[in-house]
């Protein structure tokens, strides 16, 4: 489980990239590497899922090629390529948006483990870009800014991330690939023994009871009589 869990917790910029933008992206001047800009707002709850949406604003040039491609023409296309390009996640409701007036589309969806839970109230979030800009908004809120490269144009990525209501120490490092990586306290204690599968165990102990209990006070059979001799 523990394996699955890490295998589900990098960002997923690239990959919903390329369902908002494959056509567009091929039409970008790359003296311009600013052209492409994409927001992510990544909100973290509780249990490690995250809601994550996904904005980008096109130029005139890349909303028209961007209108005429089958990524546009057809919403089951760009959730088939999204399930298939993150086929190691665990994705849910899917939704796309389309602003013709402003030239933005925007993709969101819930991604299931998102962070990973060490125990002891310990939490780890790692992210794919490699030395980013990062910037503390509030204890519980942080702005990433960084570069990738698509199809050999440069794209920048602005992550704003919310980690949940009661995180405390909230920490930002670096791994040994220079990936920027999270780590947070939530839980621990009393509540860390009551969560995951110590909460299926409970319910099933009362569960137990209830029904013991219950049996215990239905009334009794009736005693049947012998008939009377004849």
């Amino acid at each position: 489980m523990k394996t699955i869990m890490q295998n589900k917790i990098t960002l997923i910029g690239t990959f919903i990239l390329m369902i908002i933008s494959r056509s567009a992206i091929c039409q970008v001047t790359p003296q311009d590497p600013t052209s492409l800009i994409q927001d992510f707002t990544i909100g973290i709850d509780k249990l490690g899922d995250a809601k994550v949406e996904v904005s980008q604003k096109m130029n005139a040039t890349q909303w028209e090629n961007f209108r005429q491609s089958p990524l546009m023409t057809d919403v089951s296309i760009a959730k088939r390529n999204l399930e298939n390009s993150m086929a190691t996640y665990d994705v849910e409701d899917f939704k796309r948006d389309i602003d013709e007036l402003n030239r933005i589309s925007k993709i969101s969806v819930t991604i299931k483990a998102y962070a990973q839970y060490n125990g002891n109230g310990d939490w780890e979030l790692k992210t794919d870009q490699k030395n980013p800009q990062v910037e503390k908004l509030t204890d519980k809120e942080y702005m990433i800014t960084g570069n990738t490269l698509m199809n050999g144009q440069l794209v920048q990525q602005n992550l704003k991330i919310f980690f949940p209501d009661g995180a405390r120490s909230v920490k930002q490092t670096t791994d040994a690939f220079g990936k920027a990586k999270f780590a947070y306290q939530l839980g621990g204690g009393f509540t860390s023994f009551m969560s995951w599968n110590n909460i299926l165990g409970v319910l099933l102990i009362l569960s137990s009871a209830v029904f013991f209990v219950r049996m215990s006070k239905s009334p009794s059979s009736p005693t049947l009589k012998p008939a009377p001799k004849q």
